[in-house]
């Protein structure tokens, strides 16, 4: 239900609502980091086509061109476990997002014209958000895992 709320708020409001925010967008299009294949895949398909491959670490990357949002192409890749750990979204020309719609540039951890970066939550858990584009406005933005594996 969750991710249900999320696409539709994303598709409505660009998936970037700063009232919403801790201190940075956490979804593109409704795919958040830890979004379930099927969920992704589930989520994407009402809005554009798309396909992709299997990982050789058991993981899978996917790329949807996208229609009538203002992202023409969002990626992504899952782990083993079939969760996404990042996700690429691709802005339509003319439709680039200004960094601060993204989330609170005084939080981030790097501003200038051309990028920023939001470090969100903590070490095992956490991801990251960069945006980059020309005078302050995102044509790409990428959402990261933070997540250490475990070693064995």
């Amino acid at each position: 239900m969750r991710i249900l709320v999320g696409s539709l708020l994303s598709l409505v409001l660009l998936a970037v609502p700063v009232s919403a925010q801790k201190n940075a967008v956490d979804t593109l299009n409704g795919i958040a980091i830890g979004t379930t294949l099927d969920d992704a895949r589930s989520l994407l398909a009402r809005i554009g086509t798309g396909g992709g491959r299997d990982t050789r670490d058991g993981g899978r990357k996917e790329a949807w061109t996208l229609k009538e949002t203002d992202f023409a192409t969002l990626a992504f890749k899952t782990n083993g476990a079939g969760r996404v750990v990042w996700i690429s979204g691709f802005v339509r020309q003319a439709k680039e997002i200004p960094f601060d719609r993204l989330g609170d540039l005084n939080k981030a951890e790097t501003v200038t014209k051309s990028q920023v970066i939001w470090n969100v939550g903590n070490g095992r858990t956490g991801y990251r958000v960069v945006a980059k584009g020309a005078e302050g406005k995102a044509s790409v933005v990428y959402l990261l895992s933070l997540e250490v594996p475990e070693i064995h």
